[in-house]
């Protein structure tokens, strides 16, 4: 028993440090992409920063004082070697740190995304479920299918944009613009968050609602199921014994892609709700070709979707080892 316990944990170590491996090769791929991407948008900060109308001379200045006249290779290591230090330099625009400002601005971010992750999730489960034990052919299933269909189809510019006119025109209790933090009042933190968090989670309802419907509907098909009942099995039984693992993978798997569509959907939401997060900071960044904070935003936020991902992952692995290794490799 010890030695098949051993063995496991060491699966699950070079499970692990394979992972690791990865990660942080795909950061470093990240580093290389943001970084050229900025070199090739047209324009400069001294543009941004000077205007149309500037001198050479002076944009030439500007250029020098922050060391973008650089080959971009020099300007490429110079940058890295701060990233591996844990620092991003600081912010073209406002001179302070990128790394202590996305500090500031990491908690509204972050709980927007957690908060409508766990709606997706507990609420997609819910209606998914709900779905996947109706009868074939019923009212509920296909009235599920079109619910379906609708949630994973609205832009999250329309359903954020709706929500916004209504809960500002009619003076409804949730709180559009502005951001509490809980220490101060959880009350007033939880109705500035809820509105974009919404808006974030009603496309993750709908994906891993249709995974658990088409999950649960498979499995109760399965040959175990029906030998499971004529041995005398109740229906609860069936789907509190055979259910959780077998939809665990489906819906892990969609919830997973749902990630990176969370960290997108930050911008929209902080934007139309008027919130300083990380999402706003970037595209803000990119208008005035703020490169440190540009690029800073976007390594941080590739860094906690790949740590998410590898959440997952080890999930999996837990879940089903044969699929984890697969999925590794």
């Amino acid at each position: 028993m010890r030695a098949r316990l051993s063995e496991s944990a060491r699966d699950l170590l070079r499970f692990l440090l394979g992972r690791v491996l990865t990660a942080a090769g795909t950061l470093l791929a990240v580093t290389v992409l943001t970084f050229t991407a900025m070199q090739l948008v047209p324009g400069s900060y001294a543009d941004i920063v000077l205007g149309p109308q500037s001198t050479p001379e002076a944009r030439a200045a500007i250029s020098e004082r922050y060391g973008l006249d650089d080959p971009a290779p020099l300007q490429y290591l110079r940058w890295l070697g701060l990233v591996l230090h844990g620092d991003f330099g600081s912010s073209l625009s406002s001179g302070l740190s990128v790394r202590s400002e996305l500090a500031q601005k990491a908690p509204v971010t972050l709980e927007i995304a957690a908060l409508g992750g766990v709606i997706a999730l507990v609420v997609g489960l819910a209606v998914g479920f709900a779905i996947g034990v109706a009868p074939l052919g019923s009212r509920r299933r296909e009235g599920g299918r079109a619910v379906n269909a609708l949630l994973v189809s609205v832009p999250e510019i329309l359903l954020g944009g709706v929500l916004v006119y209504l809960f500002s025109v009619y003076a409804l209790p949730l709180t559009v613009g502005g951001w509490v933090p809980p220490g101060e009042s959880l009350t007033g933190n939880l109705r500035a968050s809820l509105l974009p968090a919404v808006t974030v989670a009603v496309v993750g309802i709908g994906f891993v609602a249709v995974a658990t419907r088409n999950a649960v509907t498979d499995t109760l098909a399965q040959p175990f199921v029906h030998a499971a009942t004529a041995r005398g099995a109740s229906r609860r039984q069936v789907l509190v014994r055979h259910l959780p693992r077998n939809i665990a993978v489906p819906v892990l798997t969609v919830f997973g892609i749902y990630l990176g569509y969370l960290l997108g959907g930050a911008v929209i939401a902080e934007t139309l709700f008027s919130l300083d997060g990380i999402g706003r900071y970037i595209v803000d960044a990119a208008r005035q070709r703020d490169y440190p904070a540009l690029q800073g935003g976007v390594v941080v936020a590739a860094a906690v979707f790949i740590c998410l991902n590898m959440v997952i992952d080890v999930a999996y692995h837990v879940i089903d080892p044969r699929i984890g290794a697969r999925r590794s490799a």
